[in-house]
C-alpha cells in the first residue's frame, strides 16, 4: 500500500539580462511517496566473559550459533544475516586501590533483516530468551525503497515543470529547453527504535514477550532544482 503526495509549494526565480541567451527560470520541485514497511533491521550483540580466553571465545560462538538456529527456524535467509568478527579485551574492576582481573570479554555483533513482520514479536521473544547483551538500531524499511525514491524523483520533476509553466504563463514568457537539473538526494522518514530499549525493557520484565512496535507509514521525499530557458 502506498500513497503519493506532491508538494506544490515551489521556489521560483525569474532571471534575465540584456543578453537573451542568459534568460532562464529556476524552480525547485518536491515529490513524496509513502509506503508501508515490509521488513525490519536490527543488531544483536553477544558478550561473554571468562578467565580463560579460549573459553570466552567459545561461549560467544555458542551464543551466536543459538541466534542463527532461531533465525533458521523463522526462515531468515543467509544473505539477511551478517556477523562481525569476534573482538576480545581484558576486563578489570577496581578493589580499593588495586585493579583486579575479571577475565577476557569476547563480543560479537550479528545484523539481521527480518521480513515476516507478523511474527516479529514471536521471533524477538525467542531471541530475548538467549544470553544477549543488547539489541540495537531497530529500523523498519521496505525492500523496494529505491523504487519508491525513483518514483518520488519523477514526481518532483513533474512538480517543477508544472510550477515553471504556471510562472511562465503569468509572466508572459514561454519555456525553452531545460538547461540544468540537480537532485538534492532522498530524505527518508520512518520508524527507528532507540538503541537497547526493547531488549532492556523485555529482560527487566518477568513476563516479557517480544518486541511490539507499530512502524506506521514511512515516506521518501526527493527535491530537485530545474532551470529552463525562457523566450
Amino acid at each position: 500500500m502506498k500513497k503519493i503526495v506532491i508538494f506544490l509549494c515551489v521556489v521560483i526565480i525569474l532571471c534575465s539580462s540584456c543578453d537573451k541567451n542568459s534568460k532562464f527560470l529556476s524552480v525547485t520541485g518536491a515529490g513524496s511517496v509513502t509506503f508501508v514497511p515490509n521488513l525490519v533491521k536490527f543488531s544483536l550483540t553477544v558478550r561473554q566473559t571468562d578467565p580463560v580466553l579460549a573459553n570466552s571465545v567459545a561461549k560467544t560462538k555458542e551464543s551466536v550459533m543459538k541466534i542463527l538456529d532461531i533465525c533458521s527456524k523463522y526462515g531468515v535467509k543467509d544473505e539477511d544475516i551478517k556477523s562481525s568478527w569476534i573482538s576480545t579485551n581484558q576486563e578489570y574492576h577496581w578493589q580499593t586501590d588495586k585493579k583486579v582481573f575479571d577475565g577476557f570479554a569476547s563480543n560479537q555483533t550479528t545484523d539481521i533483516i527480518f521480513r515476516d513482520l507478523d511474527k516479529l514479536e514471536e521471533f524477538t521473544a525467542q531471541l530475548m530468551m538467549l544470553d544477549i547483551a543488547s539489541m540495537n538500531r531497530m529500523e523498519f524499511d521496505h525492500s523496494d525503497r529505491t523504487g519508491f525514491a525513483d518514483e518520488a524523483t519523477l514526481l518532483a520533476l513533474d512538480n517543477a515543470r508544472e510550477a515553471a509553466e504556471k510562472m511562465a504563463k503569468r509572466m508572459g514568457v514561454k519555456l525553452g529547453d531545460v538547461l540544468y537539473i540537480s537532485d538534492s538526494g532522498a530524505d527518508y522518514s520512518g520508524y527507528r527504535e532507540s538503541a537497547n530499549s526493547p531488549m532492556m525493557y523485555a529482560k527487566a520484565s518477568a513476563d516479557a514477550g517480544g518486541v511490539v512496535a507499530s512502524p506506521g507509514i514511512l515516506s521518501v521525499t526527493r527535491n530537485v532544482l530545474v532551470k529552463f530557458a525562457i523566450k
